[in-house]
């Protein structure tokens, strides 16, 4: 590439990061680690690529016109210095983004061992400003690479690798789209690092990480856009999605309960929306402890919950069912609440032949017929 375009490459990327971060500080729920770790990794990525539009104005190899000009030769070195302590940096972030985003928390003590080949790094870096480990300037504004020059990208290597084993191991935390974005994230600038590393002429690397973060971007949005902002559960379009999928199978086999909360209108009424709030993700926390993996969770607005099941074996469902009243019982008995935070179920399963509409609509019958048994119960036992 001639100076000019390999120019126009970083700019026009820089030119698309930019917004993008912009979007994920302004949109992102900041409170939630892995969309801090998210914006870390753009904000780097987007300092690298400024970096390396300096470091290719600054080298002879690219630009002609800086030949012999020694007076630019220390903001050459300075320049690659911070570029190569910066390398392995988005995929080590990376790295505990996806440990965060999985699930899987991350202790200081556990991630300080896996950031010390990181400060190794940067003493390099530092060092080859006048050492030429990494990299060396020329008097004539020449960049070349110096011996120590595989440890960066080996350690960048490192790195992406560890994020792809989480993807692997946590792979049944994720939902297949999911996967299949974080993957590409990951791979894209593996690829594109390995055709810069043969032709460095040809860079690459930091364009395809800003197009990676992007795709990670995406992701996160596509996640957000299927979560209920109050209880974090998967929302009304997750639910719609899960239909969808189930209208798709040949043979249904579904399990579906549908959930209604007792008495939220009272819980407002008498105790304000904030005491209804908090009722509501006490639901949802039983919930979210209750139903692990092979269990879809969902809040589809206001007091209604699902819980879907691609099996049609009710025993586990219902099992779990019976766990989360005895949970909240014994909850509302310890917790001194003015309130019991209580809900009532229909619970139901394909059949042979049977639709996905005839299915919901027998478990929406089941819940409404329990919901009306309890309340005669009440009626029945009151003063």
């Amino acid at each position: 590439m001639t100076y000019l375009s390999t120019i126009h490459v970083d700019i026009l990327m820089c030119l698309a990061l930019l917004p993008a971060t912009g979007v994920a500080v302004l949109k992102l729920d900041k409170s939630i680690p892995a969309h801090r770790l998210l914006v870390a990794v753009m904000a780097c990525v987007f300092i690298l690529l400024v970096l390396e539009a300096c470091s290719v104005a600054l080298d002879t190899n690219f630009n002609a016109t800086v030949h012999d000009d020694a007076r630019l030769v220390p903001f050459g070195k300075l320049v690659n210095s911070i570029g190569f302590l910066l390398v392995p940096v988005p995929a080590f972030l990376t790295w505990i983004f996806l440990h965060h985003w999985t699930g899987v928390r991350l202790s200081a003590s556990s991630v300080l061992p896996w950031a010390f080949p990181l400060a190794c790094n940067a003493v390099l870096a530092m060092l080859s400003y006048n050492a030429g480990l990494l990299f060396s300037i020329a008097p004539d504004n020449t960049y070349s690479r110096g011996p120590w020059f595989v440890v960066s990208p080996a350690m960048f290597y490192a790195y992406q690798a560890l994020a792809l084993s989480v993807l692997i191991r946590q792979r049944n935390r994720l939902r297949a789209e999911e996967t299949g974005l974080f993957t590409l994230a990951l791979l894209l600038p593996a690829a594109t690092a390995a055709i810069q590393l043969h032709y460095f002429t040809f860079l690459t690397m930091w364009s395809s990480w800003a197009i990676a973060c992007v795709i990670l971007l995406v992701a996160v949005f596509i996640h957000s856009s299927e979560r209920d902002e109050l209880t974090k559960l998967a929302n009304r379009t997750a639910y719609r999605n899960a239909i969808a999928k189930a209208r798709r199978m040949r043979e249904l086999k579904m399990c579906v309960a549908l959930l209604d909360m007792d008495g939220l209108k009272a819980i407002n009424d008498r105790h304000g929306h904030a005491a209804g709030d908090l009722a509501l993700l006490t639901l949802a926390e039983g919930l979210r402890e209750t139903f692990g993996e092979g269990f879809s969770v969902m809040r589809f607005g206001g007091d209604e919950f699902a819980v879907v099941q691609f099996d049609n074996d009710p025993t586990a469902l219902y099992e779990r069912l019976c766990t989360l009243e005895n949970t909240l019982a014994a909850q509302d008995a310890a917790s001194g609440r003015p309130y019991r935070v209580a809900f009532s179920y229909g619970l139901a399963c394909s059949r042979d032949g049977e639709s996905v509409d005839a299915l919901l609509q027998r478990c929406d019958t089941l819940m409404y017929d329990r919901k009306r048994q309890k309340h005669l119960k009440a009626d029945a036992t009151a003063p």
